[in-house]
């Protein structure tokens, strides 16, 4: 199935056409991609435009492993795109302020692999701290750069940072689309 932008979509906004063009082969893999990011964006084309090659390429980014998440803010909207899935195809979450992680189905984020809790850890977004992460009493712990979290402590996340769910690698990317970042952050912490 190919994707096929209506006549008016792509009079209002040629340059997010042209790169989901570049990017064919993999909106055509994902059809439903497109509606996230839409949706994720309140289908403002400027921020749609922004924020499509980032979370294209993200996966390129990964150097630990090939499994990543990535917060993503665009003005006051936060989102997360993963490929922390079955089929490790990037999806994009709703703009919400916490993402349960784990193997129920019941989770934002899904995780089939048997050291991840049926509840095992939460990423979350707030104001001040940005992007954070908490292990929910799992059973075997999470662990952020090699150091285990105390259940319930919320940790704060920056660029490049490695995830431990149990003995399950995840690497952590943030983009900050059309702001400034986050005064002190690190640029990476590995």
């Amino acid at each position: 199935m190919t994707y096929t932008p209506s006549p008016c979509l792509q009079i209002a906004a040629p340059d997010t056409f042209i790169e989901l063009q570049k990017n064919q082969p993999l909106v055509q893999q994902n059809t439903m991609l497109l509606d996230q990011i839409f949706a994720s964006c309140d289908y403002d084309f400027d921020h749609i435009n922004q924020v499509i090659d980032p979370v294209l390429s993200a996966q390129q980014r990964c150097q630990l492993t090939t499994l990543y998440v990535q917060g993503v803010t665009v003005n006051q909207r936060i989102f997360l795109a993963t490929n922390l899935n079955p089929d490790q195809e990037i999806m994009v979450l709703p703009n919400v302020s916490n993402w349960l992680i784990g193997s129920s189905p019941n989770c934002s984020i899904f995780v089939g692999h048997d050291d991840v809790d049926r509840c095992h850890a939460v990423l979350g977004y707030l104001s001040d701290i940005g992007f954070y992460i908490a292990d929910v009493g799992s059973q075997t712990g999470t662990r952020i750069n090699r150091h285990p979290l105390v259940p319930l402590e919320r940790r704060a996340l920056v660029n490049g940072d490695l995830i431990e769910l149990g003995r399950l690698r995840v690497e952590f990317f943030v983009d900050y689309v059309g702001q400034a970042r986050i005064a002190n952050e690190e640029e990476t912490r590995h």
